[in-house]
């Protein structure tokens, strides 16, 4: 098995205030691999550092693919949920980098994200709006916008 993801002496901070420590280790293709610790400890950091949201403070994180291959869901979304957008409307938003600024969202795209949805178990809520939706029915919500990503 070769490294999907390598974390070579790694240092990451906030304000210059260190959260990770030169850190180092890899991710084998194809594992599984679970992050724990209490809470402060970095794990939302490295996962940060990882899909490249978060640049490090010295060494390095090496991919085997490419950044805009990776998908990161952060525990707490920066979406307006008062903002009137449908479950559908929310996860076809996973589709952005290929629909572009001018292009429509096609029947294609409509059918891809209720795939999403019915993998995440929330098929039949297409029509509802986010803000009408539980904590963790919305969370699975924007995992199936992951999804499209």
């Amino acid at each position: 098995m070769s490294a999907a993801i390598e974390l070579q002496d790694l240092t990451l901070a906030y304000q210059r205030h260190p959260a990770i420590h030169h850190l180092s280790g890899c991710f084998r293709t194809g594992s599984l691999t679970a992050i724990v610790g209490p809470n402060g400890a970095g794990k939302s950091t490295l996962l940060k550092a990882i899909a490249g949201t978060l640049r490090p403070v010295s060494g390095r994180v090496a991919r085997a693919v490419p950044q805009r291959r990776l998908g990161y869901l952060p525990q707490a979304a920066e979406i307006d949920r008062s903002f009137p957008l449908s479950v559908l409307e929310t996860v076809v938003l996973g589709a952005w980098r290929g629909l572009g600024l001018w292009r429509g969202v096609t029947a294609a795209h409509r059918e891809e994200a209720a795939r999403a949805l019915q993998a995440v178990g929330l098929e039949g809520l297409e029509d509802r709006l986010v803000g009408a939706l539980s904590s963790g029915q919305f969370q699975r919500v924007l995992f199936a916008r992951l999804l499209l990503q």
